[in-house]
C-alpha cells in the first residue's frame, strides 16, 4: 500500500499509524532515498537536481513496492510527477491523502523541504499542477480535513480489510 499526497498531508504520520494497526512494515520513501544516496534530500537536490532525485526516488520506490504486500510506503510529495513512478504505483493500492491548501502551506515552512516554495502563490501553483496526478494515481482518496492521524489510520485499516 502506498500513501501519496502533497507535502504536509500527513503521509508519514498516517503511514506509521496504519502500519502499526495492520502489523505491516512501514517504509518512509524519503528516508530510504536519503539512506541510499548517503545525503539529505536537500543535498540530493543540490547535487543532482530534481531530475536526479526523481530517478533515484523511482528506483527506491520500485524496491519498496517489490515482494510481499504487507507494507505501507509513505511516498514523497512529488513522486507522482515522474511518469515511471506513477506507473509503478499502479502495481500497489495507492491512497491519496487530500488536505486543505492553507493547512498544507502552514505545515511546510521548514527548511528541510527543498520544494516548499518561496511564496504561497508558487506553493499553490505546484499543488494545482500535482492534484490531477494524485487523483489519477489513487485507488482511494481520503480527505484529511485536519483529522487526527490515528482516525485516518483506523479508517484505512478498515478499508484495507474489506
Amino acid at each position: 500500500m502506498a500513501l501519496i499526497g502533497y507535502m504536509g498531508s500527513g503521509k508519514t504520520t498516517v503511514g506509521r499509524a496504519l502500519a502499526r494497526r495492520l502489523r505491516w512494515r512501514f517504509v518512509d520513501l524519503d528516508r530510504e532515498v536519503s539512506l541510499t544516496a548517503g545525503q539529505t534530500i536537500p543535498e540530493i537536490f543540490a547535487t543532482s537536481g530534481e531530475e536526479g532525485f526523481r530517478e533515484l526516488e523511482h528506483q527506491v520506490l520500485v524496491k519498496a513496492l517489490a515482494g510481499d504486500h504487507e507494507r505501507v510506503v509513505a511516498c514523497g510529495g512529488g513522486v507522482v510527477t515522474y511518469p515511471p513512478s506513477r506507473e509503478s504505483l499502479q502495481d500497489a493500492t495507492t491512497i491519496f491523502l487530500e488536505e486543505d491548501i492553507g493547512v498544507l502551506y502552514s505545515r511546510t515552512r521548514g527548511k528541510g523541504r527543498p520544494l516548499r516554495a518561496a511564496s504561497r502563490e508558487e506553493f499553490e501553483r505546484r499543488y494545482r499542477g500535482r492534484l490531477p496526478l494524485y487523483r489519477e494515481a489513487a485507488d482511494l482518496t481520503v480527505v484529511v480535513e485536519g483529522r487526527a492521524p490515528d482516525e485516518i489510520a483506523r479508517e484505512l485499516a478498515r478499508w484495507s480489510r474489506t
